[in-house]
């Protein structure tokens, strides 16, 4: 998360009530950072009432100089009014998910949940051109999923809608607009036995399945999926819903939904900046703000990971790692760290802390490469007539690469950290987080640290 803001810096964000659940700003935040872009994205929560004030919101963006927005429930309709222009996909879906202030001046509405779904189905080796699809629902999503679907060249599709009005409605709004793919309707889920056989693709658009009703499925469980066939669920939490397991437990190709969050951020991304999006960074990003929430569950303890006492042989590993920590710092906070490198952290620093009784480097090691370490520091003060004995054990130092990331690595380090503790009969853990580093602190208090006092800095010009 970025603090340094500048004169110059491009803002955008997402518009929506409530907006507080969205991993949007760490996604575009964290790919900002990884292409050196001078620009942050915030939550721009506008409420429903007054009617009036989604138009207000609009107008803002242009008045306060934003270069966009991500729009978002329940807004992505009533802010067309407001709008100067708008994409084929936005008029065609009928809602923007993406405002773009152009250059001269006008306000863009686009819609990239369309292409967002595209996009995900071709990463996961899925090409929806000449596929019969089968879409549950007829939902804004819907909409979005058969758009995306009808202009990438499907051969046909199906919409199964427990209102079939609904679904009739749909379809001939998009057969209109698409009159070489077939659109037909359904009731769901009657029609799904007849239809299931012959679909090569399966959406599910609806939100059954979704947490906290998991056990929930659109699906007549008596038909069967089959090899060959890909299922595709909108709802990433839980990541593998019962209608996905049910689909690869009959051999067909499961996929969820949160590619398609990933991808829509990541085509919004490039419409506002014009570059390429790191869409790795974007998806790490996300994984780690919903795992964080406690919204995606936390991956278990790599067991091929081992932990243990550094050795004089690792000490050239730790200076690679420490120099990833740094580059974190100095990406975060240029005006008070340098950029990283191996005079960083000396080698002759570490041989002489390997050394010292008062301290301990414990490194994690999976396949003979370290992917972790751990500096501990045991700091003993005595009593003073304004403090109490310190007993403290101190964690001067803490990385994990970024690539091993989010697999327990950091809590087995913990541990150990405890089990040092708890053998020198110690009864606090310490360490320093920086305000900026808030996944930092968000694991930490994962761990049971709380916070205990502040460091405060004032810069002082002339």
């Amino acid at each position: 998360m970025r603090t340094h803001l500048t004169g110059k810096t491009n803002i955008v964000g997402v518009v929506g009530w409530p907006v507080s659940h969205s991993v949007s700003p760490a996604m575009h935040n964290a790919a900002f950072a990884a292409l050196g872009l001078d620009w942050c994205y915030v939550p721009l929560p506008v409420p429903v009432d007054p009617a009036d004030r989604i138009g207000e919101a609009v107008r803002g963006l242009l008045a306060l100089g934003l270069r966009g927005a991500n729009v978002t429930v329940p807004h992505k309709q009533a802010v067309m009014p407001h709008l100067d222009r708008l994409s084929p996909a936005a008029e065609g879906i009928g809602a923007v998910n993406t405002i773009v202030v152009e250059g001269d001046g006008a306000l863009l509405g686009d819609n990239t949940d369309a292409p967002g779904f595209v996009a995900d189905l071709r990463e996961n080796g899925v090409d929806p051109a000449g596929k019969q699809v089968l879409v549950l629902g007829a939902g804004g999503s819907a909409r979005a999923v058969v758009y995306g679907l009808t202009e990438a060249g499907c051969r046909s599709v199906a919409i199964a809608n427990r209102t079939v009005d609904r679904a009739e409605q749909l379809a001939a709004e998009m057969g209109t607009r698409f009159p070489a793919s077939p659109i037909t309707a359904h009731a769901l889920p009657a029609a799904v036995a007849a239809l299931a056989a012959d679909a090569d693709l399966i959406v599910n658009t609806t939100s059954l399945g979704m947490t906290p009703n998991a056990e929930t499925t659109p699906w007549d469980e008596r038909v069967s999926f089959h090899s060959g066939q890909v299922v595709y669920d909108l709802v990433y939490n839980p990541p593998q819903t019962r209608l996905l397991r049910k689909a690869a437990d009959d051999g067909a190709t499961a996929i969820g939904g949160l590619g398609m969050l990933i991808w829509q951020g990541a085509i919004a991304f490039e419409r506002w900046t014009g570059q390429q999006p790191p869409v790795d960074k974007m998806r790490q990003a996300a994984l780690d703000d919903l795992r964080a929430r406690g919204v995606l569950p936390r991956p278990a303890p790599d067991t091929a990971v081992r932990v243990r006492l550094a050795r004089a042989g690792d000490a050239e590993n730790i200076v690679a790692l420490h120099i990833e920590v740094q580059r974190l710092h100095a990406e975060a906070v240029p005006q008070r760290y340098k950029p990283a490198t191996g005079e960083t952290l000396p080698l002759a620093t570490i041989h002489e802390w390997l050394s010292n009784p008062d301290k301990q480097f414990w490194v994690a090691e999976e396949a003979a490469e370290l992917v972790g370490y751990l500096l501990l520091d045991m700091q003993r003060r005595p009593e003073t007539p304004a403090t109490y004995p310190l007993n403290l054990l101190y964690i001067d130092q803490i990385g994990v690469k970024q690539e091993a990331q989010q697999r327990g690595i950091g809590e087995q380090l913990i541990a150990a950290a405890k089990e040092v503790a708890r053998q020198q009969k110690i009864t606090t853990l310490g360490l320093d987080v920086c305000d900026f580093n808030d996944k930092a602190r968000r694991f930490f208090a994962r761990q049971g640290f709380v916070p205990f006092s502040h460091r405060m800095w004032m810069a002082i010009s002339g």
